[in-house]
């Protein structure tokens, strides 16, 4: 759930800054802007998002496996709280 959120907030301002520093403008920023809306709608601005939450989760997930993994190395609890299997 944390992912999803942490993707929804910045995705369309990504997504506009992608195509702003793709796009070959004589205008302002703004005017920019506005034609890149019109080219995709409010609806172009979240495309690619499922791709995102899905990048975005895989690595999360795995930074928090090598974490516990490590800890669990070392003796420590997981970060679960189960203490760590003694040997």
């Amino acid at each position: 759930i944390a992912v999803t959120l942490c993707v929804l907030a910045p995705h369309p301002a990504d997504t506009m800054v992608s195509k702003l520093n793709n796009i070959k403008s004589e205008g302002s920023t703004g005017d920019a802007m506005k034609q890149i809306y019109q080219e995709l709608g409010f609806k172009g601005l979240w495309r690619g998002m499922g791709a995102r939450i899905i990048m975005i989760g895989t690595l999360t997930g795995l930074q928090w496996w090598i974490y516990d993994t490590f800890k669990t190395m070392v003796g420590l609890q997981t970060s679960g709280g189960a203490p760590a299997a003694k040997k």
